[in-house]
């Protein structure tokens, strides 16, 4: 009786030890499992999301090839909404209809402007820590943006990433008998490049180099921000900024290769280089390609400065922000951690968009690979080896940007970079001080 007695207690205490050790002294085991039990049941509910893309150029099928389909695919019991900004179904018509929008959809640059100025922003920190997100597994400055964004909490999670790149057009060097670009190159290599092809052959014009200016500084290599966010003033007059204005701009002021009219537009800038063909080298954002169509082009790593060699550009992430007006957070967090996956983004990667988790060098082995326009292309160099520190945004960021382009018109026109940047400084603050009395 004794005997049985013990070999039941030993029993006993030996599946509780077993169960302990499934559990962890913290219940972690127990945890994780109920966190995925309840990820299943909302998975299993019918559930409309509307999302909501801030950028330009977005249909229905678009959004349904990249997006819509594999999460209609992985959560077949959610109806994806998706609401463009075509036919004047702007953000701030929207809402002014009482449309409800649970994902917004926005990148880095656009989330001042459409997450912050609307007041749209929701902390997620309590959905990860109750469903378990690893952060580990992204990128770290992309969750460092938002961390920064959001003073320790995050507003949203990244889904594709970019950075900035050298294109040029393949034809007009070979035309001219110049060699190409190439990886490394600095600033002052590249000033010279575009001088040298500039010119003017059989009656036709041709630029050396234009850029996305404003998309470059934004993503500028020295880090150095647009707004001071202690201060709530324009940082334009901070070394590091002027420097990397001055840096750019001097390329409109090479002979022939001047903006039209002493005035920045974007569409001069980056429309004939794809489709008149008439400019050798454009300065943009890493995923531009997709618009080059035919063209004969290539691409090299966005120069760096001679004493900054390891100074790449920072991140320009795109990212899910789940609203506060969202009334399903537990199933738009649901979406957000697949698309965070490696298995979406490993689908991603080979379509052309560029990662955000952290281990990512090993998906960008077949980066574009189901996706013909990358066919033949350097495509290791369109984001950098590193990522320089992300600088600080602010929901002023579009006043800035407002500002430091007059600056950049005048400076075109012959003012001195003090006196444009100090200007613009002076407009920038007087914008934001209008701004922060409403």
């Amino acid at each position: 009786m004794n005997r049985t007695r013990t070999r039941t207690s030993l029993i006993a205490a030996g599946c509780m030890a077993l169960l302990l050790a499934g559990c962890g002294n913290d219940g972690t085991a127990t945890s994780a499992d109920a966190n995925k039990e309840e990820a299943a049941r909302i998975a299993s509910e019918p559930t409309e999301l509307v999302f909501y893309n801030t950028s330009n150029g977005w249909t229905q099928e678009r959004f349904m090839e990249e997006y819509g389909n594999p999460i209609a695919k992985k959560f077949p019991n959610y109806t994806l909404k998706f609401v463009t900004q075509e036919n004047s179904q702007t953000l701030p018509n929207l809402l002014t209809t009482g449309q409800q929008i649970d994902i917004l959809m926005a990148s880095i640059g656009l989330t001042p402007a459409f997450l912050l100025n609307y007041g749209l922003e929701s902390d997620i920190s309590d959905l990860i820590k109750k469903y378990g997100y690893d952060l580990t597994r992204l990128e770290t400055s992309l969750v460092d943006i938002q961390r920064d964004l959001a003073d320790g909490g995050i507003y949203g999670l990244p889904v594709t990433n970019t950075s900035a790149a050298l294109f040029y057009n393949k034809d007009l060097f070979d035309k001219f008998g110049v060699g190409y670009p190439k990886d490394g190159m600095t600033w002052d290599e590249t000033f010279a490049l575009a001088q040298q092809m500039t010119r003017q052959d059989g009656g036709v014009k041709y630029r050396g180099l234009t850029m996305a200016f404003q998309h470059v500084l934004f993503l500028n290599q020295l880090s150095a921000p647009h707004v001071d966010k202690k201060t709530n003033k324009a940082a334009f007059l901070q070394d590091g900024f002027v420097r990397s204005f001055e840096n750019l701009a001097r390329f409109y002021r090479i002979q022939g290769n001047e903006l039209p009219n002493n005035k920045f537009a974007l569409g001069s800038q980056r429309d004939d280089f794809y489709k008149v063909q008439d400019i050798a080298m454009f300065l943009s954002l890493s995923g531009s390609a997709v618009s080059f169509g035919a063209m004969n082009w290539d691409a090299v790593q966005l120069p760096v400065f001679a004493d900054k060699r390891n100074a790449g550009p920072q991140a320009y992430p795109n990212y899910f922000y789940l609203t506060n007006m969202s009334k399903k957070r537990d199933a738009a967090f649901q979406v957000m951690d697949y698309v965070t996956s490696l298995e979406y983004q490993k689908w991603l990667t080979e379509k052309g968009s560029f990662p955000v988790v952290r281990e990512s060098s090993k998906l960008m082995e077949d980066f574009g690979k189901t996706n013909p326009i990358y066919v033949g292309k350097n495509v290791k160099s369109l984001m950098p080896q590193s990522f320089a520190p992300a600088t600080t945004k602010t929901k002023f960021q579009d006043a800035a940007d407002k500002e430091i382009l007059n600056a950049l018109n005048k400076y075109a026109s012959g003012s001195d970079v003090n006196t444009a940047l100090r200007q613009a400084a002076e407009a920038t603050d007087q914008a934001i001080t209008a701004t922060a009395a409403k």
